[in-house]
């Protein structure tokens, strides 16, 4: 039963997003903290976020983190919407995602759309805003983008971290992206387990969490409450970023559901 368990987990993904994010005071909406884990397994892909935004130094009232556009779903941290810059994240999804001919597609034309705002946002921070640059942005990254769903019969998970940076005299910007897929460079060969952000957790806690019922092969380990209480312990351990309730999704070959949700994400379009 060990080998058997261990063998169905060998394509675990684990995905770990404590974002960076910006608290912005020019009407902007930022997630100063994204609390996020995605697994995926052969069959299933199981994805967790909490729900905490502000607007500059307010907390406004949660979001959905885990949103639909077509036929994939999408969760971000960092950056969502700055007015002075012209840069709304979602609406940037959702252009991608219309006429996108699959996942990859989609990912591929975010990344072109979503380039040219991006960078006028960060200039404008920057001009308007320089400490927060400094503290929050230089160096470091502005958004971070998870897409997950089915291409060509098959679980898929594309994770994209974007980074703008000053060039020229800090007049001109650009942006370098960070890639990886599941498939592909985020689990090789089809398996492993993958943090992000270590550091904002506490890492004996994610191994009594994550590790230990996978190398016993406890037949009751359950992705989904493992999930939720990763979430959860970010919230407990950072109230300040981090906030509730937790949104959870499953995607599997038959289709997505949540396992829970809040009123403000909607029902899952067929």
């Amino acid at each position: 039963m060990r080998r058997e368990f261990l063998r169905r987990l060998l394509t675990l993904l684990l995905f770990v997003y404590a974002s960076f994010a910006v608290t912005l005071a020019q009407g902007g909406d930022a997630a100063d903290g994204t609390a996020m884990v995605a697994y995926r397994t052969e069959n299933e892909i199981v994805v967790a976020a909490d729900s905490k935004v502000t607007r500059g130094t307010f907390y406004v009232e949660p979001i959905c983190k885990i949103r639909q556009f077509g036929n994939i779903f999408v969760t971000a941290g960092g950056l969502y919407r700055w007015p002075a810059g012209n840069f709304d994240l979602w609406e940037i999804l959702s252009k991608a995602a219309l006429g996108g001919a699959g996942l990859s597609d989609i990912v591929k034309r975010f990344e072109t759309f979503v380039e040219l705002p991006l960078k006028n946002t960060v200039k404008a921070i920057k001009n308007q805003e320089p400490n927060l640059y400094q503290e929050k942005l230089l160096g470091k990254p502005s958004i971070a983008v998870l897409f997950f769903g089915i291409e060509d019969n098959v679980l898929t998970l594309k994770y994209r971290v974007f980074y703008v940076h000053p060039k020229v005299d800090d007049v001109l910007f650009s942006v370098d992206i960070k890639a990886g897929d599941c498939p592909g460079s985020l689990c090789p060969a089809g398996k492993g387990v993958v943090f992000f952000k270590r550091d904002e957790v506490d890492n004996q806690k994610i191994e009594e969490m994550f590790s230990n019922p996978f190398v016993s092969g406890d037949p009751k380990c359950d992705v989904v409450d493992l999930a939720r209480k990763f979430v959860q312990m970010m919230i407990d351990k950072n109230a300040i970023n981090y906030g509730p309730p937790i949104d959870i999704l499953s995607i599997t070959k038959d289709g997505a559901k949540w396992i829970q949700k809040k009123e403000e994400c909607p029902e899952i379009k067929k």
